[in-house]
């Protein structure tokens, strides 16, 4: 096994970033419920979801932009789209939709890739309420959630590659809302560690830092945080505004790894691949996760893959901090046509108590080989 000073310096770059990181950032399960914009940590993409935060390291392309904006340059096609669309805690009646588009700049491809994502939920109507009207039949209103952000990475070697996002977050309803605004960043690190005789496997060895939800902290304002009341010792009513504390966003690291395996025994034969992946993600405002999982893939054309996200207290339902109970798999069909044009179809699923887990779809098309 052979390293050069550039894939040495590479990956001492991307170490001394995580550990950077670490410092800044730490779990904290006393803050959970505290922050604002927890949207910001949903995955709602079909294929990257199968793997969890342990496909961090290697994720690319649009689906990049959420994961690991790092990975966004490291596409095989030149333009990409992809949608998907998450049945989040099926029976809460929220559906999540992800919109990606990213593209080679460049006549080469050289120039990096820029990228555009949008995320926006739907939550069935919910009954207005009043002192006068407790049980409703007055009305509905609708609870207003997006995402969008604008992405940039750059390879700078092949083995190291690097991107940054900044994502405009708006939730609210018709009469009070917040807005702000995240920055994500993120560096992944790739090398052969043990390449077969026909040189078939190569960048086996994918490591991965980002940081999320970089912003200044966000607050409501609106009309429905008014209210009339009479003055004391008066007989008049003044409409008064309610002051509101202001939310900081959920911000997170997170350091990914995996390693892929050589499965087929004839000499010169790289059709079934099986990736072991790894994952810790430091949240500031809840416990933190660590996540395992396997992906096998066969002639990069069928995969399954599956894993465990582990937080502390998840085995109890007392202390269990959300509703995920850890398990999560997926699967992927990629058709390769002319061209090096592609067009996959991926699912994956959730496990949580309660609610009967959550469901993603999506499709991806690949236009262009960037060789």
């Amino acid at each position: 096994m052979k390293f050069n000073k550039t894939h040495i310096k590479s990956g001492l770059s991307a170490l001394c970033l995580g550990l950077m990181a670490t410092s800044a950032f730490a779990g904290n399960p006393e803050r959970q419920g505290q922050a604002g914009a927890m949207q910001l940590t949903i995955n709602g993409w079909a294929r990257s979801g199968g793997l969890g935060w342990s496909g961090a390291g290697g994720v690319r392309g649009s689906e990049a932009m959420f994961m690991n904006v790092g990975g966004l340059d490291r596409m095989t096609n030149k333009t990409e789209l992809v949608f998907a669309r998450t049945e989040w805690l099926m029976g809460s009646g929220i559906g999540i939709n992800n919109l990606g588009f990213a593209v080679k700049m460049g006549e080469d491809g050289t120039a990096g890739t820029l990228g555009v994502q949008v995320m926006q939920f739907g939550v069935q109507p919910i009954q207005i309420t009043t002192e006068d009207n407790p049980y409703g039949g007055i009305g509905t209103y609708r609870v207003n959630i997006t995402n969008i952000g604008v992405s940039y990475g750059k390879s700078f070697s092949n083995s190291i590659s690097a991107g940054i996002t900044a994502r405009m977050v708006s939730e609210g309803i018709p009469d009070a809302s917040a807005s702000g605004l995240a920055l994500d960043a993120g560096v992944q690190y790739s090398t052969t560690l043990f390449a077969n005789a026909s040189k078939l496997k190569r960048n086996d060895f994918k490591f991965g830092v980002s940081v999320k939800n970089i912003g200044p902290d966000m607050s409501y304002s609106g009309d429905g945080l008014s209210y009339k009341a009479t003055l004391q010792n008066g007989t008049f009513e003044k409409t008064l505004q309610v002051k509101t504390d202001v939310v900081k966003l959920p911000a997170l690291l997170n350091i990914a790894a995996s390693y892929d395996l050589r499965l087929d025994k004839v000499q010169g034969l790289y059709d079934n691949r099986l990736t072991v992946g790894f994952a810790f993600t430091n949240h500031s405002f809840t416990t933190n996760q660590t996540t395992v999982s396997l992906e096998y893939a066969y002639k990069d054309m069928i995969m399954l893959r599956g894993g465990y996200c582990y937080q502390e207290g998840i085995f109890d339902e007392e202390t269990r901090p959300s509703a995920f109970t850890g398990p999560f798999a997926g699967l992927s069909y990629d058709w390769h046509g002319k061209d090096g044009n592609v067009v996959s179809l991926d699912y994956n699923y959730r496990a949580t108590n309660p609610f009967n887990g959550v469901h993603s779809f999506g499709i991806r098309i690949g236009l262009g080989s960037e060789d």
